[in-house]
Formats: C-alpha cells, structure tokens, sequence
C-alpha cells in the first residue's frame, strides 16, 4: 500500500528535506507547525518568486522559507513581501525565525490581511 496521497494530503513531501545543494524555495505550513517556529530578528530581504497573489492562500496562512544557517545568521534569503496594491490587497508578515520540527533556519511568512 502506497502512502503517497496521504503524502500529498498532509502536506508531507514538502517536509522531507531535499538534497543539499536545490533546497525547496517555500514550504507552506499547516496550524500545527506554526507553534514550532520561534521568532528571531527581522530585517528586510528582497524576490518576488512567493506565493504573495495566491488565491488559495487566506489570512492566517503561511508559508516557510528555509536558509541555510550561513546565510540565515548573515540575514541573506529573507522574502520580500511586495506592496499591497501589487497583489489584490493582501498584507503579509515576514520574520526571521528557527523550526524546532524539522530543524531548520529561515523565514516565516504569514498572510495577514
């Protein structure tokens, strides 16, 4: 019996970490990951490859960007949320911050209006 569309229902092959050198651009988050995610410093980044326009993404969703530890400790890699004029309206919300489930630095980003 085959796990995959289990997998794909919970979000699951997002989660498994890719190799080394192509990390994932993004990973969307569920509500039970949120409480993982420990807030660091904020500062600004820059790219516009985000899921900013997604009508599938509401208030309160989010998703992970992760770094590499270098270059999360450098402030390098941060999403730069583009205005909301530019994408229908929608408000997001960047911080810096630490996954204690899957160990990895990077960028929480949350849709907040």
């Amino acid at each position: 019996m085959s796990t995959a569309p289990l997998d794909q229902v919970f979000n699951l092959e997002d989660m498994i970490p890719k190799a080394k050198g192509n990390p994932p651009k993004f990973v969307r988050g569920t509500k039970k990951q949120k409480e993982y995610v420990i807030p660091g410093s904020s500062r600004q980044g820059r790219g516009f490859s985000y899921p900013w326009a997604d009508p599938s993404y509401c208030v309160g969703d989010w998703f992970w960007k992760p770094v590499s530890p270098e270059d999360w400790y450098a402030g390098r890699g941060r999403p730069n949320q583009p205005s909301p004029r530019d994408v229908g309206g929608r408000k997001w919300s960047t911080s810096k911050a630490y996954r204690e489930d899957t160990k990895q630095h990077g960028y929480y980003v949350e849709r907040t209006a």
